[in-house]
């Protein structure tokens, strides 16, 4: 199980789906997933940038794991876990032999560059400044102690710039996976 974070804008959905094409393997993005799954308040609060609790989260990803090969096979998820309570949930997942860890990425672009990438894609959740603003302070709010609790835990996050082309990146990220 390959894990990909970084920023909003910063890529993520774009290297994932790069990554996985290169291994041939399945993969899923968290907010293709929330966007898919969520309603009501949980949908209202993504929309205007908020972090979905970590309940709803997990049990969209749990459901998610619970059809596909997850021991004998490679997987990259993107978006998650964006909480404590969340990379515990990846943690103990793999104590109990569900999925190995093979690496985890965070990706990193500045907030300029992320925001021009946001805006050219236009989608609902990246409607105004306001909300972008929200999700940047959301994610810096949480991440930190995120990836605290997994580097204290023995897993090694790689920091990747992506600020790069897009070629630039993918290359960066599997250098760093070596593969």
């Amino acid at each position: 199980m390959i894990l990909i974070l970084g920023n909003p804008g910063a890529g993520k959905t774009t290297q994932t789906g790069l990554l996985a094409e290169y291994l041939n393997c399945p993969w899923f993005s968290m907010g293709e997933l929330i966007r898919k799954n969520v309603s009501g308040k949980d949908r209202r609060d993504m929309l205007a940038g908020k972090i979905i609790s970590d309940d709803v989260t997990l049990t969209i990803v749990d459901k998610t794991l619970k059809y596909i090969d997850t021991v004998g096979f490679e997987c990259v998820f993107e978006g998650n876990p964006r909480s404590v309570t969340q990379a515990q949930w990846w943690l103990h997942q793999e104590a109990v032999g569900r999925f190995k860890i093979t690496g985890v990425i965070h990706m990193i672009a500045d907030p300029r560059i992320a925001e021009e990438r946001l805006v050219k894609r236009g989608r609902l959740d990246d409607h105004d400044e306001d909300v972008i603003d929200k999700r940047y302070a959301e994610y810096r709010r949480s991440i930190t102690p995120t990836l605290d609790y997994l580097t204290k835990n023995g897993v090694k996050v790689h920091e990747i710039d992506a600020n790069g082309s897009i070629n630039a990146v993918a290359s960066d990220i599997r250098k760093v996976l070596g593969v």
